[in-house]
């Protein structure tokens, strides 16, 4: 590889690295945003948590919860917590997915690679794949 070539490849490589950084970091910004909320089946509480999961509200709706054994209450605040915990870590995996694609072509290449250039070389074509 020439120098001029080796230049245009590490220019390369540092635009996919700042293209994964900036992925990263519109990925811990949406999670910090995030806010997810179920509602137990009765429709008797609502439980809203943060892209981390972390409890953000917890509303009850009318006071037909009242009648409820503080067992039972409890059990459904947990059950319904635990669902928009749920719901929330479908949302944010589904948001990695294509980090995760990307990753999956990094490591294939790596595995591939005979020397330093041949590696160099496939990250590169790896990452520049989808660039403009």
């Amino acid at each position: 590889m020439t120098a001029s070539g080796d230049e245009e490849l590490l220019a390369q490589l540092r635009s996919a690295l700042d293209q994964v950084r900036s992925a990263s970091d519109q990925a811990r910004r949406r999670a910090r945003q995030a806010r997810t909320t179920a509602q137990d089946k009765e429709r008797l509480l609502s439980v809203t948590v943060g892209g981390h999961g972390e409890l953000a509200e917890l509303t009850f709706h009318g006071d037909a919860y009242r009648d409820l054994a503080p067992a039972e209450l409890a059990d459904l605040i947990v059950k319904t917590t635990t669902s928009a915990r749920q719901e929330a870590q479908r949302k944010a995996m589904a948001g990695v997915s294509v980090l995760g694609a990307d990753l999956g072509r990094l490591d294939a290449a790596a595995r591939g690679a005979g020397s330093v250039d041949e590696l160099v070389e496939s990250i590169a074509s790896a990452v520049t794949r989808g660039m403009p």
